[in-house]
């Protein structure tokens, strides 16, 4: 039959007969019709089918799980209704899922079920009978003395028999409600506390579960409803517990009309047991709570109904509890309307509540809005635990005695968080961004700051904007207020850099150890120059400070550098420096000084407690792997540091150990290094224990290689939880994989399951839009965990699939805070249509949610803000109509469109919040209008307070602007150099500015420009770059300089790194080998360097012609194989042609075309 097809009245009442009449003569052999195929009308008037061909052993008829509620009310509660239902009992009824309403009539429910014997019932509870053989109908059925013959295990036993039937029917919650009524509290309070310990939550059906519970509750349910019940909560809920995990247990305490009362003592019974339930738990019963409180018979939510001893402004505390705990925005919401709740959360219990829990951060803020919502609650009685959520708004204008008392709160509640464990090491936690703007909203309304005043602040001084500190701060203040100052932790590099400058213009002198120290938190705005003007024991002394080594942590790169200049000259060697350098400097320790000689190495306790790059521990991680029989000894930062070189000097059994510690211990490696240890890991055969090496390895395998050990489908299992950053989106690496991948499950069309997208994990991130557009529901949720960046195909079919009328999402007119959630990952990809019909309050008030959160990746919120801000329409104003402008924060960017912008800012506001720009993500056309103002403000040329914080408005600026600055710093150079987009033209007008103004190219101007500008220095800048410099600084690659800047760069290279040993001499001298002249090249083939084939093939062209086959060989090493790969490719077939074949022939990889045995080669240069 088809959804909404009904018989007429008279064709109804003509059949009901029949119907009542054939309940009692239905076979059981008659089969049950396959999904779907319900019998149409006509078939029913032709008498073709029967209307019921499936009679399950209860002795009563079911439709298939397809058929909805609506279709059966459709077909059996038009008119007629009471005749099919006079013998079914209409017990389950639309709406109350399978739970039963109202009293049970055992006569007419038991009148078709077929009988069996005391005999029979005995041998079931015996053990002796067949297997499942009694169905839950017969047993509900059977006289209530026959039960008592039943076990205290009765129902485990049953428990297994009734999933074994399949899915319960309309009928079965009726007859668990039967079943349990005849049974004896006590036999049912010891069987419930058997069956609870046997299953566990996570074991039940949903739906076997609510039949269970609403015979359960039938029996039970009036001795909860006394007003004295407590002790009998306590007494069951232990033993209710496995159902009450399940929604469906509360849709039956709905259906069966439980009361608010009772519903509370359940709520405060559950409470008492909050603490000891798992996460996942207490969110379950949530979910059920909101499902009782959201029925829909009801309307009103327990809120207006009258329970005694109940206060109805206590609704959060009487019905949700310590479960508040785990609603969101949208669920609170949902059970009461916006207006109520600002009344609701302000109910003195609902604050005490609230001052218990730990809420979710939207919930939390959300909260805290409707506390500070007009008429304010007064912030003193807001509890500890909201405080860190105040909207800065609400804390404008506000007496400085109340400000004051509000920031110890602040810094006891916000500020003072404990440690977090980053390793083995607690390092402090620095406070969050938003707590910080409640900071500055608590301080926007002071005028000046004394020396008083700013001790008392303590940390929420934090919240100081650059303009309050070069303002409205006196200098002497300043340094008479260093001690507290010293010890804010989270300062900005901006606030740091004015408040050190303004502390050393009021007349303070770093001059040693001593009064470096004194600067604590605020050291990382010193210029490197002034730390490079102490002498380098003075800052030793300094580093030996452990909590003023704790605040290196944060420093720039630039200035970590010049710490570690300043120690290197301090100590007399490579091994002293590592003891003498902080933890918090670890990452600015130059490569090459970490070579140590054979003679003088450090011991392996210094080395395992630190965190070094990849690069650093290539440095010594030979020396180590050989000096180590346990690899479980080495920490991931050593380990992370194995090279092909070191490789060389281990066997095949100790790579596979060393590569089996790395799995463990979760190193990650990059793709040179994948390649390398799967070379040889493989060198004798694919290991059994595969599944034991890292699985970013497995990258680098085919899956053919599982054959010994398992099937493809395990390869690619592991192959999707590997890193998908190490090979890049459209290398031809992946592509095979993505290909081998879905060969191996089958996959011929463009149609994939959820299982599929399981075990192809990331791979799946590659699947073009064509499968996107087949399997849109099982696909866009995987593809929100993208990284990116996605091809215009895939966006494409994105956009159609959630535009589509089948998206899982719904209409984007429809689309709330969790729609937005769920599509982070996807939000850059909506097209204007999208963008077009999301409700515009949901997306503020999604924005306003997710800026605070770290983890939401700026650039994509930006370009997210910009798409919405031009798929809508904008409206012409003549004035500033949203209010002037006094700070720069979120609400600029959320609020005020380019037009807004234009009337309502001014540019000296602008200027005085310049160094917030960067952290915010405003849009394109905002940023334009910035940029006027700015030059309007600064015509000729911006100071450099202003031009180290422009961020992202650098972008607007010309080469011929930049050329009216001064450019004075490395610090001003790098930030201006992160920020000008690949824009050449803009970097190399920076970079000349500096140069030109004498800026030194030490170390510290080679970090700042790295490879990505070095080869845009001249010749002659260039040959003025000291060795000793290029030693010290970050690796550099010169790939794409000039030929005549690269033999430079190799000499400068080859004189700096001159006396480190081998093989950390070649890893330091790699980059810069397309400089190599051929006698250096020859003499590298003695020292066994195994270079990769894409460095080989850097080389000129004229140094690789004269090697020989043996020196090539010595060059190549374990690579040797990536000559054959290579050898249709120049420079490698020009090459073979100068060799003799059977030279070519002795390397034994199959090479052709050397001159054939006898020939020789004429020059045709020389005619002579």
């Amino acid at each position: 039959m088809k959804v909404g097809s009904s018989l007429s009245s008279i064709e109804f009442l003509h059949y009901s007969s029949q119907i009542t009449a054939g309940i009692w003569s239905l076979s059981h052999q008659v089969p049950l019709l396959p999904l779907g195929q319900i019998p149409s009308v006509p078939e029913i008037r032709s008498h073709q089918v029967s209307l019921f061909p499936h009679h399950r052993p209860g002795g009563h008829c079911s439709l298939p799980e397809t058929t909805s509620r609506q279709a059966m009310g459709s077909l059996f509660c038009d008119l007629g209704v009471f005749l099919l239902f006079l013998v079914l009992g209409c017990l389950a009824t639309s709406g109350t899922h399978l739970c039963t309403k109202g009293s049970v009539d055992e006569a007419t429910l038991c009148a078709s079920v077929p009988r069996i014997s005391e005999e029979e019932v005995r041998a079931e509870s015996s053990g002796n009978g067949s297997t499942c053989h009694v169905t839950l109908a017969q047993y509900a059925c059977i006289p209530r003395s026959w039960l008592q013959v039943w076990k205290d295990d009765f129902l485990t036993s049953l428990y297994p028999c009734l999933v074994a039937s399949g899915q319960p029917s309309d009928l079965d919650p009726a007859y668990a409600t039967l079943l349990f009524s005849k049974i004896d509290l006590p036999v049912l309070e010891i069987a419930l506390e058997t069956f609870s310990q046997q299953f566990s939550p996570a074991v039940l059906s949903d739906l076997w579960a609510g039949v269970l519970f609403n015979g359960l509750w039938g029996r039970l349910g009036p001795a909860f409803r006394a007003r004295e019940a407590q002790a009998t909560w306590s007494k069951w809920l232990p033993q209710l517990q496995p159902f009450l995990l399940h929604p469906e247990t509360f849709n039956c305490l709905a259906a069966q009309n439980t009361s608010c009362e009772t519903f509370h003592s359940l709520t405060s019974a559950l409470n008492d047991i909050y603490s000891s339930l798992e996460v996942e738990k207490q969110r379950k019963i949530f979910e059920g709570m909101v499902a009782f409180l959201l029925q829909e018979d009801s309307g009103t939510h327990c809120q207006d109904e009258a329970v005694p001893g109940l206060n109805s402004s206590s609704w959060l505390a009487n019905y949700l509890g310590f479960f508040l705990e785990q609603a969101t925005e949208e669920e609170l919401k949902r059970l009461v309307d916006e207006p109520k709740l600002r009344m609701l959360v302000r109910d003195p219990g609902a604050l005490h509540l609230v001052s218990q829990l730990h809420l979710m951060p939207d919930v939390a803020r959300f909260y805290t809005a409707l506390l500070t919502y007009p008429p304010s609650l007064d912030l003193s009685s807001i509890p500890d635990i909201l405080i860190c959520h105040l909207s800065p708004k609400a804390l404008r204008n506000m007496e400085a005695e109340d400000a004051l008392a509000l920031a110890q709160r602040l810094n006891k509640v916000c500020f003072d968080l404990p440690p977090r464990l980053d390793g083995n090491k607690s390092v402090p936690e620095l406070p969050s961004w938003e707590v910080i703007q409640v900071a500055s909203g608590l301080l926007s309304s002071f005028g000046n700051f004394s020396e008083a005043m700013l001790r008392r602040l303590g940390q929420t001084a934090l919240g100081l904007s650059v303009s309050q500190i070069e303002g409205q701060i006196r200098g002497q203040d300043l340094v008479a207020a260093l001690p507290t100052l010293a010890r804010v932790r989270g300062w900005s590099p901006a606030q740091s850099r004015a408040l050190t400058h303004k502390i050393l213009d009021s007349g303070y002198k770093v001059l040693d150890g001593k009064s470096l120290v004194a600067l604590g938190s605020m050291v990382g705005g010193l210029s490197s120059p002034w730390l490079q003007s102490l002498t380098p024991d003075e800052v030793l002394k300094a580093v030996k400070e452990p909590e003023f080594a704790q605040h290196l942590t944060h420093i720039p790169p630039i200035l970590k550098t010049a710490f570690v200049d300043q120690l290197a000259l301090a100590v007399p060697n490579p091994v002293a420096l590592v003891q003498a350098v902080p933890d918090t400097l670890t990452e600015a320790i130059p490569s090459a000084t970490l070579a140590f000689s054979p003679d003088d190495q450090p011991r392996l306790d210094d080395l395992n407690s630190r965190r070094w790059t990849r690069i650093q521990a290539a440095m010594f991680f030979d020396e180590v792997v050989k000096n180590v029989s346990d690899f479980n000894s080495l920490s991931p930062y050593i380990l992370h540091g194995f090279t092909c070189a070191s490789a060389a000097s281990l066997d095949v059994e100790q790579v596979r150990r060393l590569a089996k510690v790395m799995e463990r211990k979760n190193v990650t490696l990059g793709a040179e290094q994948l390649s390398c240890l799967a070379k040889r890991v493989t060198e004798d055969g694919i290991p059994e224990d595969l599944n034991n090496y890292p699985r970013d390895m497995l990258l680098f395998l085919s899956s053919s290689a599982y054959a010994r050990t398992g099937d493809c489908k395990n390869f690619f299992i592991r192959v999707g939880e590997s890193n998908q950053d190490v090979l890049q989106k459209d290398s031809s690496l992946r592509s095979r994989l993505l290909s081998e991948a879905l060969t191996c499950l089958g996959i011929s069309g463009t149609r994939v399951s959820e299982e599929n997208i399981r075990i192809l994990g990331w791979l799946a991130c590659d699947l073009a839009g064509r499968y996107i557009n087949r399997s849109a529901e099982v696909l866009l949720p995987r593809l929100e965990q993208c990284s990116g960046p996605f091809s215009p195909d895939q966006k494409e079919a994105v956009n159609l699939a959630l535009r589509s009328k089948n998206s899982p999402y719904g209409p984007p007119s429809r689309w709330s805070l969790s729609t937005l959630n769920a599509l982070r990952g996807l939000l850059p990809v909506f097209d204007v249509h999208i963008l077009q019909n999301i409700p515009q309050n949901v997306v503020t008030s999604w924005l306003r949610h997710t800026f605070p959160d770290p983890s939401q990746a700026r650039q994509s919120l930006r370009a997210f803000i910009q798409n919405f801000r031009s798929s809508r329409s904008k409206r012409a104003t003549t004035q500033c109509s949203k209010g002037e402008i006094t700070e720069i924060n979120e609400d600029v960017v959320f609020i005020y469109s380019e037009k807004d912008l234009q009337d309502c800012l001014n540019a000296s506001v602008l200027a005085a919040n310049i160094d917030k720009i960067k952290d915010l993500p405003f849009t394109y056309d905002q940023e334009r209008i910035f940029k006027v103002k700015l030059d309007e403000l600064y015509p000729d040329g911006y100071p450099e307070f202003v031009i180290r914080n422009l961020g992202n408005l650098f972008k607007l600026v010309t080469p011929k602007e930049v050329r009216k600055w001064k450019v004075t710093s490395s610090e001003t150079l790098s930030s201006l150099l992160k920020a000008s987009y690949q824009n050449d033209d803009l970097a190399m007008a920076v970079i000349d500015s500096y140069i030109q103004g004498g800026g030194p190219l030490n170390v510290t101007f080679l970090n700042a420009i790295g490879s990505k500008y070095l080869c845009h220095l001249t010749s002659e800048q260039l040959s003025s770059i000291e060795p000793s410099a290029l030693r010290m600084a970050n690796p550099l690659s010169p790939s794409v300089c000039s030929q005549s800047q690269k033999n430079i760069l190799y000499l400068k290279a080859k004189t700096a790194f001159q006396g480190t040993p081998f093989p950390e001499y070649y890893m330091l001298i790699k980059p810069y080998l397309a400089g190599v002249p051929v006698q250096d090249l020859k003499d590298l083939s003695q020292k066994n360097v195994n270079m990769d084939i894409e460095t080989f093939k850097k080389l000129q062209e004229k140094v690789i012609m004269p090697l020989t086959v043996e020196e090539v060989r010595g060059l190549l090493g374990q690579n040797l194989m990536g000559l054959k790969a290579e050898e249709k490719n120049p420079p490698v077939w020009g090459w073979i042609l100068k060799q003799q074949q059977e030279s070519l022939d002795t390397l034994g990889i199959g090479l052709t075309g050397g001159i054939p045995n006898g020939y020789i080669v004429i020059s045709l240069k020389n005619k002579n």
